[in-house]
């Protein structure tokens, strides 16, 4: 074992609360409010310790920026505490950020746990104490499936707690994933955008009240007199708002990092750096691709960022000069980075092929900060029309796809719907977003096409119901709320 792994883990043990204090408070010097997943974060660990849980290993993928660094800072601070009631030592929780260790001081995971076993005294199989092991940026040790898998099976002891890219979940193994329990971090919602920045708690339970209302199973007239009868509901949330806040929120806020910045062109000039980390950290280890594909990724993100209507692969291929099937490997990299939701065709198999993939990013910040840089001089309505189409797709992304509980496609038909959204109980939803005031026709031509008797219109027209009762038609301040 080197020297230098155990300076290390003892400098860790030391410093690690005063390094990590900066993530928990704002400009302002006070304490930020945690987001929704600290819930389920805070119910692992302390099942752990209760003695109550065998889930003892989570980990937390996600974009670059969306706050997991954060989370895993609040989570040790948590631990350090209900140590400190259980009269644990704080030497029984290590906080290790793999890209530093690894790139800065070339050390494997390996190395780190081995000198944290010597710190500790007792070999992992021996230990009678509860350990928690806090790995940030996971992926930066391509070997940490392996390293983990190891640790945690020598000792029920021990606790994982790690975050990383997407990479980190795309080279989990069929043995992590049997032992690990995957939670997604997203970019903030509004609700959390509100509760971080100033404040606001959301209406306990009215998320789940409109959802249910707004995607069925219940007829759609039934859906929208339930709506009308919890608009005092909705409306007491929206007293607390500055409707204001909307537009920054599509603009910058769907990271938390932003509310650190006073000025909107700070946040893109950081977006952008953000973006550079990810063509030039994450994609190699995602995917092999070679120096060129990787160069051209920016020009790509710009095109994607600009387009008003969705681009055949050929058609972005001519744009950059590359094959189709060299831009097509591009695309599914910045997928799985989470730069870009995939939203395929609606149709069989045969005829989808034929058809050219939607794309959405998965933050419309992305969008306004590389449209900052290099976009067209195209009109403020276009632009808002784009990012609430991205804010749509990561909603139904995260309630839907992600968790298998849906399909997220597109109606590639003429004048289509943009969304339509496969159910696991076989109900389909067409839903279309507007920036003003958006009438119903996509959506019934694509119910009347597709066969599909459930439509959603999300703009700024008050709540409202078709003629032939088919179609709910919301406003953007109910949709945010879910």
């Amino acid at each position: 074992m080197r020297q230098e792994a155990l300076n290390y883990v003892q400098n860790q043990l030391v410093r690690a609360e005063a390094r990590l204090e900066g993530y928990l408070k704002n400009p302002k010097g006070t304490r930020n409010n945690t987001r929704n997943i600290i819930v389920k974060i805070r119910q692992y660990y302390k099942g752990f310790l209760g003695g109550k849980s065998d889930q003892r290993w989570v980990i937390m993928p996600g974009l670059r920026g969306v706050g997991k660094t954060t989370i895993m800072a609040q989570t040790y601070f948590e631990v350090l505490t209900e140590f400190k009631k259980m009269g644990l030592p704080k030497s029984h929780a290590l906080f290790v950020s793999l890209d530093d260790a690894v790139e800065n001081l070339d050390l494997s995971l390996r190395e780190i746990i081995e000198a944290y076993e010597v710190v500790l005294g007792v070999s992992f199989e021996k230990q009678q104490k509860p350990i928690l092991l806090f790995i940030d940026e996971a992926q930066y040790d391509s070997k940490w499936g392996v390293v983990l898998k190891a640790l945690f099976d020598k000792s029920k002891q021990v606790f994982i707690f790690c975050t990383g890219s997407s990479a980190l979940e795309l080279r989990s193994n069929a043995d992590v994933a049997r032992r690990s329990t995957l939670e997604r971090l997203y970019p903030m919602n509004f609700t959390e955008y509100e509760m971080i920045h100033h404040g606001i708690v959301p209406v306990k339970g009215l998320k789940e009240e409109i959802r249910s209302a707004v995607y069925g199973p219940a007829p759609v007239a039934e859906s929208f007199t339930f709506l009308k009868s919890i608009e005092s509901k909705i409306a007491q949330y929206w007293s607390k708002v500055d409707e204001l806040d909307i537009n920054h929120y599509l603009e910058v806020g769907t990271f938390p990092f932003a509310l650190n910045y006073p000025d909107k062109n700070q946040v893109y000039e950081a977006l952008n750096t953000l973006i550079d980390k990810i063509i030039n950290t994450d994609v190699p280890r995602i995917g092999s691709l070679k120096i060129e594909t990787i160069a051209m990724m920016r020009r790509l993100l710009y095109l994607l960022a600009d387009a008003n209507d969705t681009l055949a692969v050929s058609k972005l291929a001519a744009l950059i000069g590359a094959n189709g099937t060299t831009l097509a490997g591009a695309l599914e990299v910045l997928k799985d980075a989470e730069c870009l939701i995939k939203i395929p065709p609606y149709g069989s198999a045969t005829s989808s092929v034929k058809k050219p993939t939607k794309y959405c990013f998965m933050s419309p910040a992305l969008r306004a900060s590389l449209l900052s840089i290099a976009g067209s001089d195209g009109t403020m309505a276009t632009r808002r029309g784009k990012y609430w189409e991205d804010i749509v797709a990561l909603h139904l992304y995260r309630e839907f796809a992600s968790k298998r509980a849906g399909t997220l496609l597109y109606d590639p038909s003429q004048g289509g719907a943009d969304f339509i959204l496969q159910m696991l109980n076989g109900q389909e939803v067409a839903i279309e977003v507007g920036n003003g005031e958006k009438g119903t026709a996509q959506v019934a031509q694509s119910m009347k096409d597709r066969g599909i008797n459930r439509g959603v219109v999300i703009s700024s027209r008050e709540l409202s119901l078709s003629k032939d009762e088919k179609v709910l038609l919301i406003p953007f301040s109910y949709f945010l709320l879910m």
